[in-house]
């Protein structure tokens, strides 16, 4: 592997000196292209569900197909993820990503689509990432080593919140332009270059196994490691919650675009871009920060500000103020699950890292379970309401952890 020398670096040459090494900076670039196709579908996708059917609630429901496979599959893909060779999982699933976006275009191509093909592709997708997500995270450490993997995971993030910034407005953009059908065309063009950038990345072997056992031990010993662990438990229950209540509201972008604030696709993929800015300036302040302490109550801090930017962005009636919010609060989300997922990596064997990653992002399935629940409490209250319950909730729940578990705020 090569190693940069990272050492004596300061300011922003410490930010960005993981992608000195070769085969992160590949794996990087698939990271970045591949999100940018789901941020763009997440604006095309979602005007086009609330022009169809007028219902935040059936926005709802297409969460809730992405998140039920990830949250019940996950942990299965996690045991896959440490049996096999991280490098080859991502690049199948990848594939089969593309061939459901290919399927979803020619649908809209061919103006045949209907609720039902997006509902199943969403499923499908939810299936697919519960083997390629934890794949993705358990291989940075196999890529930048030790030393490097904070900064690592804090590009990753930056990466991901710098196509929050950029996709959203172009989506935005190219729906009035070429329209949704052209929007899956460019969105099917990135992910093909997501195999490609990964091919790149050379096969690193998986860590040796003490013993051979069943697919259904080590998924059980995934689950007995994290309950003995009481500290990576914790963090886990801090991504859990934040997640629950936090993230839902990113679903209902298109009610506050069309029904609160009045501005259409071009003002949705502007929402969508502000709370980018946001995240990409937390995710790289974390990255800049190297290793520090007390970074256990920076993260709950975070968290706090998480949840109040929601409630306030919730209430919003002009769009200027909530552009600033949502900047807010995508710079609070991202530092606080960067801070998060860096913990947790530190604090696993490689051998376990593809299972706990794995029951790590069972917590992302579980926000369908908040959307479902937000975007009913929208149908009968309105989104504004039903936003802001979510945010108060997760304050509550963060004072609780902070209050209730102080080794989280020794960390």
């Amino acid at each position: 592997m090569e190693t940069p020398s990272a050492a004596g670096d300061k300011g922003w040459l410490r930010t960005f000196s993981s992608l000195r090494i070769r085969n992160y900076r590949w794996y990087w670039f698939s990271v970045m292209a591949g999100f940018v196709a789901m941020q763009m579908q997440t604006v095309a996708r979602g005007w086009l569900i609330y022009e169809m059917t007028d219902s935040p609630l059936a926005l709802g429901l297409i969460s809730i197909a992405w998140g039920v496979p990830a949250m019940l599959i996950g942990p299965l893909g996690g045991v896959i993820t440490d049996r096999m060779e991280k490098r080859n999982l991502i690049v199948i699933t990848q594939v089969l990503i593309s061939l459901i976006t290919l399927a979803v275009t020619i649908l809209l191509v061919n103006g045949s689509i209907q609720y039902w093909h997006l509902f199943g592709a969403a499923l499908l997708a939810g299936i697919i990432f519960a083997f390629n997500m934890p794949a993705r995270y358990a291989i940075i450490p196999q890529l930048v080593g030790e030393k490097q993997l904070m900064n690592a995971i804090a590009l990753n993030s930056s990466g991901t919140n710098f196509t929050r910034i950029v996709a959203p407005a172009v989506a935005g953009v190219l729906v009035g332009l070429i329209g949704i059908p052209g929007v899956y065309i460019v969105m099917t063009g990135c992910y093909v270059f997501v195999v490609g950038a990964v091919l790149k990345v050379p096969t690193i072997g998986v860590a040796s196994r003490p013993q051979k056992t069943s697919i259904m031990e080590d998924l059980i010993e995934g689950f007995v490691y994290i309950r003995r662990n009481r500290l990576v438990l914790m963090l886990i229950v801090v991504a859990f919650v934040g997640i629950l209540f936090g993230w839902p509201y990113m679903m209902l972008m298109p009610v506050f675009a069309r029904d609160v604030l009045n501005v259409g696709p071009g003002g949705l993929g502007m929402l969508m871009s502000a709370m980018g800015c946001g995240a990409l300036v937390g995710s790289l302040g974390v990255a800049s920060l190297g290793v520090f302490k007390r970074r256990g109550l920076l993260m709950l801090g975070l968290a706090l500000v998480f949840g109040v930017g929601v409630v306030l962005f919730a209430i919003s009636k002009s769009l200027y103020l909530s552009l600033f919010l949502l900047f807010i609060v995508g710079l609070a989300s991202a530092g606080l699950f960067t801070l998060n997922t860096a913990l947790i990596q530190s604090n696993v064997t490689d051998q376990m890292r593809g299972r706990v990653m794995a029951i790590l992002l069972m917590t992302f399935g579980l926000q369908s379970l908040g959307v479902l629940f937000i975007s009913g409490a929208a149908e009968a209250i309105g989104a504004p309401l039903a936003v802001a319950g979510g945010g108060a909730l997760l304050v509550l729940a963060i004072l609780m952890l902070a209050i209730l578990v102080p080794d989280l705020r020794h960390l």
